[in-house]
């Protein structure tokens, strides 16, 4: 369930933060009552600092979410293909991770790691950046927009020894 999907369907707005916490609980509700289909689902930037991300946490395991994406950009945020992002320090989203890692109520709700750092500091830090919030917890990692076809095939290589599970957005007119 992604935030631009929610942004564009139930608001017909672009994807730019104007998404609240509580529409995306009730969509996960909606889809998650008729779907035993997994569900990850796009908690932006966690709507807000470290304290949010734990109620955001909770809120979507408890409407029936397995997995909640949460990103490093700061307030208010932008859909991942667009340009003028900006981000938070690694170490305020590695607080992030860990709240949302010591929140989570199973283990087997997973929490993704995403960084938007192509676009702002560039593939080095980007991969720097996913490595620590691995480090921090995240099961799963999601490096957002690289600029080209090697690049993509860099992710997977640069994270072989970790055995850490990937995630990559293919999203037709995206970056």
């Amino acid at each position: 369930i992604t935030g631009a999907s929610i942004a564009y369907t139930r608001l017909g707005k672009p994807d730019i933060g104007l998404v609240s916490m509580s529409e995306v609980v009730e969509t996960i509700h909606l889809i998650s009552e008729r779907t035993q289909i997994p569900l990850i689902v796009d908690g932006d930037t966690g709507f807000g600092n470290a304290l949010n991300v734990i109620r955001t946490v909770r809120a979507f395991e408890a409407a029936g979410a397995n997995a909640i994406q949460l990103e490093d950009q700061t307030l208010p945020k932008r859909c991942g293909h667009l340009k003028g992002k900006s981000l938070v320090s690694a170490g305020e989203m590695i607080g992030k991770i860990k709240a949302a890692v010591d929140s989570r109520r199973s283990e087997e709700f997973l929490i993704m790691a995403r960084t938007d750092a192509i676009a702002v500091e560039g593939f080095e830090k980007a991969l720097e950046r996913a490595k620590k919030y691995f480090e921090a917890g995240a099961d799963i990692l999601f490096i957002e927009a690289p600029e080209n076809e090697k690049q993509q095939a860099e992710i997977p290589n640069y994270f072989n020894k970790l055995k850490v599970p990937l995630l990559a957005n293919m999203v037709e007119g995206g970056s």
